[in-house]
């Protein structure tokens, strides 16, 4: 019997990495090949059109902080490009925490938990820069749906770093 059929919370973790990883590349893939819709919104918050547009002055003294809608383009690629590379990521950490937790080498499984570890603060770091760029741009009050994509997944991240760090219910003694 190896590690990971003996110790479910390492199976838990490699499934979780994985659907973590899984979720990047879908959202990458989405990205890639459906950008209009994805300019289209990073083209309403960089120029704050929903802003401009607010009857009552909403968000009226941020306006100055407005950017043309042509760094979208741009921007989305280079977000992709940042995408791609913290997928790639996390399928490395998925796959090196797989294989340690099978082959039940506690070295390899703590080198993987690491890799995991800096996988997801990557995934955590790109929430954060979203909600401090929508936050610059005023995005909380006319895209409040996107606004809560982005804190969930930022809540979710902190949650998976805390998990895959525990090793709670990884030892022997503690089967």
């Amino acid at each position: 019997m190896n590690a990971l059929s003996t110790k479910p919370i390492l199976l838990t973790k490699t499934v979780l990495m994985a659907g973590i990883a899984a979720w990047m590349s879908i959202a990458v893939f989405n990205n890639a090949t459906d950008p209009g819709t994805n300019r289209y919104l990073l083209g309403l918050m960089l120029e704050m059109t929903l802003l401009q547009d607010e009857p009552n002055g909403l968000g009226a003294g941020l306006l100055w902080r407005a950017w043309s809608s042509e760094v979208a383009p741009p921007l989305l690629w280079g977000i992709v490009a940042v995408q791609i590379a913290i997928a790639l990521y996390l399928w490395r950490g998925a796959l090196t925490f797989g294989a340690a937790a099978f082959s039940g080498d506690r070295v390899a499984l703590e080198d993987a938990r690491r890799t995991c570890i800096r996988a997801l603060t990557a995934f955590m770091t790109l929430w954060i820069f979203f909600l401090c760029g929508g936050l610059w741009f005023g995005y909380w009050m006319k895209q409040g749906a996107v606004q809560m994509v982005h804190m969930t997944l930022l809540i979710m991240s902190v949650l998976f770093i805390g998990f895959m760090a525990d090793r709670r219910g990884e030892r022997p003694e503690e089967a």
